[in-house]
């Protein structure tokens, strides 16, 4: 493989993550409070304290709602999408320095250890780690 045939293939990859970003899928569980017994008897205890006889006051309270929900997924989807536009820019920087005259291989290593020590799906650094190593650097 030539280093121009590696940088096509990671710019494919670029495009396909940059198009259609939500291919891939996280899944996140909300949960309001969660006891757990350790070294038996009861994981948790509340007694109400204030107010008289019928009071509603509690010690503790926990709920999670909508809101809570659409704040944490909108927090999240920010995170996201900023990860991924920062994948999308190493790409590129890899196929362009593939494209490059004089192919620095010790600024691709580096681009490359990046992507493998991120939160990156394994399918993409696998691929990308093989084209760049094996066949464009030829190791």
């Amino acid at each position: 493989m030539e280093k121009y045939e590696a940088a096509e293939i990671i710019e494919v990859i670029a495009r396909s993550i940059e198009k259609n970003p939500s291919q891939f899928h996280f899944k996140i569980n909300v949960t309001g409070t969660q006891a757990t017994a350790i070294g038996g008897g009861t994981g948790l205890s509340v007694q109400a304290v204030g107010g008289g006889p019928g009071s509603k006051t509690i010690g503790l309270q926990s709920s999670v709602s909508g809101a809570n929900v659409e704040i944490a997924q909108e927090a999240a989807n920010a995170a996201i999408s900023a990860k991924m536009s920062e994948l999308v820019e190493n790409l590129n920087k890899l196929a362009s320095e593939l494209r490059s005259t004089t192919l620095d291989k010790q600024r691709a290593n580096t681009i490359l250890d990046s992507l493998k020590q991120s939160w990156i799906p394994n399918v993409i650094t696998s691929v990308v780690a093989s084209i760049i190593t094996k066949m464009a650097l030829g190791y």
